[in-house]
Formats: C-alpha cells, structure tokens, sequence
C-alpha cells in the first residue's frame, strides 16, 4: 500500500519514508523472533503511522496500537496520520505516553528516534517496563548525546545543551522556521547513554545495550541516500572510518557509551 499521496510535501514523505524503513528493519526481526500471532504491540511516537502501517501490514496476525499526542509534533503531520490511520484501520491513541492510561500489557513496545524528545526519559523507561507483559521487551532507538553532535540541527555540541544554544542559536531558529518544525529544540532532552544505563542498574531493570547498532547505522550511510543527505556534514569521514574498519572502535568498552546511536532493550 502507497501512502505517498497522503502527504502534501513530498519531501517530508521521503524522510518519513526513509525513517519507516530503519524503524521496520530494527522491528520486524523481533517481531518474527516472537510468534507474530497475536502478539500486542504499542509505538510510542508514531509520528505520521507509516512504521505501524507497514508492521501491521507485515504481520496480520498481530496486535498493534500507536500512541501520537495532538498537536505533539509538527503541523505537517496531522494530516498523514489522519489518512493512514483511516486507510490502514491504525488504532492511535492521541494522548502522551504519560497520559495513557489502559489495562493492557504489551509484549512488544518499541520508539524510533523518540526516546530523545519525551520530558522525562527515566520516567519513560519505569512506565513502558508497567505496560509490558511478563516476558515483554521494549525497543529503544535514540541519538546518543555524549557523542558530541546534534544530529536533528547537524550542529556540534558545545559541552551542554544551553550553551550549545547560545553558540548556535540563530543556526537554530532558522532551520526551525525554514522547515516548519518549531518546538523541535526545546523537545530535545540530551539524553546520554551512560545515564540510562546507570538509572536502569540502579531501579533493578533488566537492560541490554545493542552495541552491533552502530555497524547498521554506518551501512545506511551506504544504502539510505535520504539519511547520509541529512548527516552529509559526518557522512563523508564517517564512511571513510568505516571502510577502513575504525568505526569496530565504538564497540568496545570504554568507547561504547560515546557511540553516536542507541539501541536498547528493556525486558520484563
């Protein structure tokens, strides 16, 4: 099924598109890995829905829900998510994940590219680890921010995120205004790998980082134009390190909790 027309900027189908694709490729392996047959599933962010579409397309057999706010994310994608949503009969929920209330337990909850932009990461990780069943597991895929790089902006990071605003602020507000996306930096938690890791150890949640995550990353560099267009400021050194083997680095320990990229997961 081509959702294409439901978006009126066609630009912004592509990296949703793009973004869909890395989000299926990361989720449908588990998902299969699980018995699909009737296997409960929540997206928390899900954006325009072509993740949840293409999953539930995938596998009929499950269960999947997504949860969107109104109004949470950018004009530009209100309208998609009404029309997929309606085509693809998705159940969304249109509240914040903070307010989601239900007795449901999910065996599968899985955010892309969202973890970094909730109020409160640690409360994230204690009420998705609520609303998983005994045996769930919850995906995470986030930027990492002890790497020194912000990859929404392409800007460096100066030590914090204040003063990374006060150096580049003006950078800032204009490709907000430019692309429509206002409210994009304020959203923007810094979250740090080492951080999530040590708050998991410490609450007693059963965590475990994908550290192979990285090598995917470097290869859609390869293989995902729309994604080494966005990052093209890194893209060229980055492909060069991988060529050349350097990017093994960022696995090992020590090295690991500065890799620009998240995978995780919490199990239950």
């Amino acid at each position: 099924m081509d959702f294409r027309d439901a978006f009126s900027d066609q630009d912004y189908f592509k990296l949703c598109d793009e973004e869909a694709a890395f989000g299926f490729a990361e989720t449908a392996g588990i998902i299969a890995q699980r018995n699909s047959r009737g296997l409960t599933c929540l997206e928390i962010g899900s954006g325009p829905g072509l993740l949840l579409a293409r999953l539930q397309m995938r596998f009929p057999e499950g269960r999947f829900e997504g949860i969107e706010p109104v109004g949470s994310g950018f004009a530009k994608t209100e309208a998609p998510l009404a029309i997929i949503a309606a085509r693809a009969n998705l159940k969304i929920h249109r509240c914040s994940y903070e307010d989601f209330h239900t007795d449901q337990k999910y065996d599968l909850i899985f955010s892309i590219n969202v973890f970094e932009h909730v109020a409160s990461w640690r409360y994230y990780l204690t009420r998705t680890h609520e609303l998983l069943s005994p045996g769930g597991l919850s995906v995470i895929l986030c930027p990492n921010y002890s790497f020194p790089w912000e990859p929404h902006f392409r800007i460096p990071i100066v030590a914090n995120k204040a003063l990374t605003y006060r150096v580049f602020g003006s950078v800032i507000e204009d490709y907000e205004r430019k692309k429509d996306y206002q409210g994009l930096w304020a959203s923007l938690n810094f979250v740090k790998k080492r951080e999530v890791i040590g708050f998991a150890r410490a609450a007693g949640l059963v965590l475990y980082s994908d550290e192979s995550v990285m090598g995917r990353m470097f290869e859609r560099l390869f293989t995902d134009p729309e994604f080494a267009h966005r990052q093209r400021s890194l893209a060229g050194i980055a492909k060069l390190f991988y060529r050349l083997g350097l990017t093994k680095a960022l696995e090992w320990p020590g090295v690991r909790m500065f890799s620009p990229f998240i995978a995780l997961r919490l199990s239950k």
